[in-house]
């Protein structure tokens, strides 16, 4: 806390660990996690992408990725195909079965969303996301900014 109240960054944290508990808990039935359940919805909007592409695009570093990925395919929930153009890549696709559990994924989450959000009207939810997208958009620009001034 700074001066009384707590920072941003503290109420970030906090509202991100109570959502990887709650999701994880909701999640377990069909064996997912905060950890593997993203790589479906990104999967579900660009199938065919490959092992980088989607690290990319969830932020996280391949190893992760790797893990998350190879679970979901012992889960079924994803295959992998190789990529003709580079036989050292493999695109990823969802199964059937992978693609019908994507709904009930999002109505747990959706679940989620509206309880922390309860107290809230239309204009404050907009605002609120508007302002947490702008500073996320700042907090990746200093990220990337710090890591070229770096080295």
């Amino acid at each position: 806390m700074i001066f009384g109240k707590p920072t941003l960054t503290k109420l970030a944290n906090n509202l991100y660990r109570c959502t990887q508990a709650y999701a994880n808990e909701v999640l377990a039935k069909y064996k997912l996690s905060t950890g593997t359940y993203p790589f479906l919805f990104v999967l579900s909007e660009k199938e065919g992408i490959n092992q980088n592409q989607i690290s990319k695009e969830l932020n996280i570093d391949k190893a992760m990725s790797a893990r998350a990925i190879k679970r979901l395919i012992e889960l079924e929930y994803l295959e992998k195909k190789e990529d003709i153009e580079d036989s050292r890549a493999y695109k990823l696709f969802l199964t059937d079965r992978g693609k019908a559990i994507i709904p009930a994924v999002k109505r747990e989450l959706l679940h989620w969303n509206e309880m922390i959000t309860k107290e809230l009207n239309a204009d404050d939810e907009e605002r609120i996301l508007d302002l947490l997208s702008i500073i996320l958009k700042n907090a990746k620009e200093y990220k990337n900014n710090y890591k070229l001034n770096e080295g």
